[in-house]
């Protein structure tokens, strides 16, 4: 029976880490530290090792994890980590013989006999090791086609290989492993608008079969399966390559003119229209028939908003505002699907007119920003989708920074960084003390993600200084305090101020107990990804999760890179958090404490 915590009082309460999903990513994540801390260390004295202990190596570690496999086999998760991490072991004990014995295989090769290899890990259900199948085939049908000078000579032959792989890919995930459709119907789309495009090149009618075969045949399995999101996101794929076709035929009757974008932005509105009228038809009571009529709207959007930019100069505000207007009175006319996803269009392409050309007239950013901050309230109240409204934050959040830099420019003021991280942490703080509110409402998601976005823009920034990019915006002396140490510590005195009953529960310190630790090595945006994981675990929010999962990884990756220690001392220091990680769990799913904790099992 599953267990479950009671009456956590808060989202992102401290409780959510003796959940047993939460408890199971921390051992993954303890035991993920301690195999790159060893992979590290073999890595940084690869060259100095015997030939032989490069040899067996791998094939210890590919034991190794096979045994804790086997001993592991009721922890679903944790035995499908330590299978995948047995593929990866596979590919690089290939590696190393070739590297060693000088075989002088091709590419290919190497990658077809791990392919090979990897069938017999398929005999239990395992969602890592098909996908590292699915890459590793592509890679050596990819590297067999170049290095044999056929990807030059007959690209059709690689075309129709390479649809016949992914459709029997395709074929067996939707029958064992049905969460990777999606993956994989993304990866039917890019080889039709691949296609497309050589098909434009050459005109060849295997070209245009690329196109239409796999996305026509999974698109009327799904259909008649009733599945209606996967139908209409293969109609809405196809229906993206056939307009690559319209722009082309469009191209040498049109001129370069306003007009001219205008019938453009028409015409492609209408391909998706009709697209979406024929699913309407055919899947009548699916809300997803109109994928096909947003994409075409967010893509018409983009064209009108190049003639706004382009040729009407001045008069493109008043003709933004004119935009904007109509599209408020669309939305709240109660439209229909079509002419709402209208209003959408008109309304971004508006508003870049508005926000743009304003820009060019008065030159002041700070105007520019509040009229976007203006913008932002009122998709609030016209309850915009949440996509929209994320773009519309995220071009808030840019444009408050683009602020900071002209008011604070980087000759003249060195605490510019500081600013902006004072502008970072006032939101994460903010959304940490609200989030009963914000998490209850429509947009909760588009928050959820401007927030892993802050986080994400952070990443990046730090792993600009750690490469000397951007080594004159290091903050020093004071600021230096307020930025890696002040505004953590203000978030991490939040998150137990809001849930300081619950630390009643002794062992409950640990969880701060590590964000303080995070806090002295000058990377606490660790911690508030483990606490936005937690949440994004125990209430299934499998996009956040896979988002996080990545933002952890590089985070990790910077914050050991950026240790000032030797490479025997960084492999220590992994071993060792992958060490603490796995305590944490341990004490953290005692019976003991899960009993006081009102875990019921």
């Amino acid at each position: 029976m599953s267990k479950t915590v009671t009456k956590p009082d808060h989202p992102f309460s401290p409780l959510l880490f003796i959940q047993p999903a939460v408890i199971q990513i921390l051992q993954i994540i303890g035991l993920a530290l301690i195999a790159v801390s060893i992979v590290y260390l073999l890595a940084a004295n690869w060259w100095m090792l015997p030939k032989f202990v490069q040899l067996f190596m791998p094939q210890v570690l590919l034991l190794g994890s096979a045994l804790l496999s086997v001993h592991f086999a009721a922890r679903e998760k944790l035995r499908q980590s330590l299978d995948t991490v047995s593929g990866l072991m596979l590919g690089l004990s290939l590696a190393v013989i070739g590297q060693i014995y000088q075989t002088g295989a091709d590419s290919y090769q190497l990658f077809l006999l791990w392919a090979l290899l990897l069938l017999p890990w398929l005999y239990r259900p395992n969602i890592g090791v098909f996908a590292l199948f699915c890459v590793v085939s592509q890679l050596a049908l990819y590297f067999y086609f170049k290095q044999s000078f056929w990807l030059v000579r007959a690209e059709t032959a690689y075309l129709l290989s390479l649809n016949l792989l992914t459709g029997l890919s395709l074929i067996y995930a939707l029958r064992y492993y049905p969460v990777l459709r999606y993956l994989l119907i993304a990866v039917v789309v890019l080889i039709s608008v691949f296609s497309m495009f050589r098909f434009i090149d050459s005109n060849s009618i295997w070209y245009l079969a690329s196109v239409l075969v796999l996305a026509l045949l999974f698109s009327a399995y799904f259909y008649t399966r009733q599945q209606q999101l996967e139908t209409s996101l293969l109609v809405a794929g196809l229906a993206l390559s056939f307009s690559i076709l319209i722009f082309d035929l469009t191209d040498q009757y049109l001129q370069n003119s306003a007009a001219g974008l205008l019938v453009l932005a028409l015409l492609i509105f209408g391909w998706f229209a009709a697209i979406s009228a024929l699913l309407i038809k055919l899947l009548p009571q699916s809300r997803f028939s109109v994928i096909p009529l947003a994409l075409g709207a967010w893509i018409a959007g983009v064209i009108l908003a190049m003639l706004l930019l382009t040729y009407w100069e001045s008069l493109s505000i008043l003709m933004g505002l004119i935009f904007i207007g109509i599209a408020w009175w669309l939305i709240h006319s109660k439209p229909s699907v079509f002419l709402r996803q209208l209003a959408y269009c008109l309304w971004v392409c508006g508003q870049a007119a508005v926000l743009i050309h304003t820009e060019l007239l008065i030159d002041s950013l700070l105007l520019i920003w509040l009229i976007q901050i203006g913008i932002t309230l009122l998709s609030i109240m016209n309850r915009m989708h949440w996509l929209v409204l994320l773009l519309q934050l995220l071009l808030a959040h840019a444009l408050g920074i683009a602020v900071l830099i002209e008011q604070h420019p980087f000759s003249h003021d060195h605490r510019l960084i500081t600013w902006i991280m004072l502008l970072n942490y006032s939101v994460l703080t903010v959304a940490l003390l609200t989030a009963r509110y914000w998490l209850a409402s429509a947009y909760a998601k588009s928050v959820n993600l401007w927030m892993i976005s802050i986080l994400a823009a952070t990443a990046i920034f730090q792993c600009l200084l750690q490469f000397g990019v951007a080594q004159q915006l290091h903050p020093r002396g004071i600021d230096e305090a307020i930025v890696f140490y002040i505004l953590p510590a203000v978030w991490l005195l939040s998150f137990i101020g809001i849930h300081l009953k619950q630390f009643s529960l002794t062992p409950l310190w640990l969880i701060p107990a590590v964000g303080i630790l995070l806090i002295a090595l000058g990377y606490f945006e660790i911690f508030i990804i483990l606490v936005l994981m937690a949440w994004a675990m125990v209430n299934q929010q499998r996009l956040m999760q896979a988002l996080l999962v990545l933002l952890l990884i590089f985070w990790l990756w910077l914050l050991y890179y950026n240790l000032g220690l030797s490479f025997l001392f960084k492999s220590v220091s992994i071993f060792a958090s992958g060490l603490l990680v796995l305590l944490l769990a341990y004490v953290l799913s005692s019976p003991k404490f899960q009993s006081k904790t009102g875990v019921a099992s």
